[in-house]
Parts: structure tokens; C-alpha cells; sequence
């Protein structure tokens, strides 16, 4: 374990790295039993679960735990999780690997009113100028009153992943960020992996296996020739020696 996640949630930080691990890979499962049982190209009904069940699963893996707050925004469908005034937000930052975390994007368009409320009110202090609330959406201030009730010092810590529909959970990585602009691009402070669950991790590593042309070429397998009779000649004349 990092210093940095030891001074997020002290001596349980393993625990808690654990628990986003597997809710993250309970999300993706249902999400993709979702997709198998539409029975419809469209990616539509993974999308949607899984947008729903991260949430979900974060809020089932939690709840037995200590010091652990449930919260749900005003104007948000969304639970969250506030674990030692440290407020969890898992977002999908690609479908593949084909990207860096590093350069990951909140969201696939503008940021939530939700998400900017998070930022401007826990996020890390700003490593340059940060937008106001009311210059980057106006309606965001409603959502940063209404999570009024958690204390000021609470951390936002977000969980960044890349699935898909086909090979489900890919990687996943925690950290904290600043909001950089309307676009949702983020300047992390902090950002590390997050090892995934054997299940996870074994089904990512199938979707990334070598293309067919990169593996290994096989042998095959050569039988020697059984003893037969002899050639049957085409051409009488070649039979009778003439």
C-alpha cells in the first residue's frame, strides 16, 4: 500500500482498496449480463447498468463497514460514499487501453452539475486558477448547497476505470484530481492502479491476448507412411514390360 492511501484510510486501506476492486468487477458483471440477455448489438443496455451499478455496488460494499455515509445529493439519482470523510466517485474513463489515465476525462461531455459541485467543494486545492461555480454552470451551485451537510475537510477521491461489454472490468486506478475546464479534463495529483480481483483480472487478459499472425505457429504433427501395396501401373503396356 501507498503513504498516500494510508493517509486516505488508515490501517484498513487495503480492505477498502479491495472492496472498490470488487464492486467495480460486480458492476461490470451485471452489466454485461445486461448486454447478453438484451440480445441486441446496441450497447445501450450495458452502458446504462453500468452507469447505475458502480454507485450501487460501491454503496453494497461499504455498508457494513464503520464510519461509513451514505449520501444522495438533491437532483441526483446517484448514492455516495463518504468512508473516514473521504467521499468515493467511480467514473469510466475509457472502454479499452487504447488511452492513459492520465489524460482521462470525467465524463464524455460536460461535467455534471454534480461532478463540478464535488471539485469546487473537496477536490484538491488547484494547482493553477480554478473556475468559480457559477462560471462553469450556474445550476451547479444548487447541487454544492444541498451537500451542505458533509464537513469541509471531506476528501474527494476518484475511481477511475476503463470495461466494456465485451471484456468487462479492464483496470482501475484511484486518485485526486483537479477539474481543469468545461470538458472535463483533469490534472491528477495523485493517481495509482488498483489491482483487480483474479476473476477481473483474468477476463481483461483475455480481451488483450496476442492477435492470431503474433502467435507462436504450431507444429504439425507428421505420421509416417504405412507400407501399402504396390503402385497399380496406369498403362497395360506398362505392366507387361513391352
Amino acid at each position: 500500500m501507498s503513504q498516500w492511501a494510508h493517509d486516505m484510510f488508515g490501517q484498513r486501506a487495503s480492505l477498502v482498496r479491495e472492496c472498490v476492486a470488487e464492486a467495480l468487477s460486480v458492476a461490470a458483471d451485471n452489466a454485461r449480463e445486461a448486454q447478453e440477455v438484451a440480445r441486441t448489438d446496441h450497447l445501450h443496455p450495458f452502458g446504462f447498468t453500468l452507469m447505475s451499478r458502480k454507485f450501487e455496488a460501491l454503496a453494497e460494499a461499504f455498508q457494513d463497514l464503520g464510519d461509513v455515509r451514505i449520501v444522495k445529493p438533491g437532483g441526483s439519482q446517484h448514492e455516495l460514499v463518504v468512508l473516514d470523510g473521504t467521499l468515493l466517485f467511480p467514473f469510466r474513463y475509457a472502454k479499452d487501453r487504447s488511452g492513459s489515465v492520465m489524460s482521462a476525462r470525467i465524463g464524455d461531455g460536460r461535467p455534471s452539475a454534480l461532478v463540478q459541485a464535488l471539485f469546487n467543494r473537496f477536490g484538491p486545492e488547484p494547482r493553477m486558477r480554478q473556475l468559480a461555480l457559477h462560471d462553469v454552470a450556474p445550476h451547479a451551485v444548487p447541487v454544492a448547497e444541498a451537500l451542505g451537510d458533509l464537513p469541509d475537510d471531506t476528501r474527494l477521491v476518484l475511481i477511475a476505470y476503463a470495461a466494456n461489454a465485451h471484456a468487462g472490468l479492464l483496470d482501475a486506478w484511484w486518485g485526486e484530481a483537479e477539474l481543469l475546464d468545461r470538458l472535463g479534463s483533469l490534472r491528477w495529483h495523485h493517481c495509482e492502479e488498483i489491482p483487480l480481483t483474479q476473476e477481473a483480472a483474468a477476463l481483461a487478459q483475455g480481451d488483450t491476448a496476442a492477435a492470431f499472425d503474433q502467435g507462436a505457429l504450431p507444429s504439425p504433427e507428421l505420421n509416417p507412411r504405412s507400407a501399402g501395396p504396390a503402385p497399380i501401373p496406369l498403362w497395360p503396356e506398362a505392366a507387361g514390360g513391352a
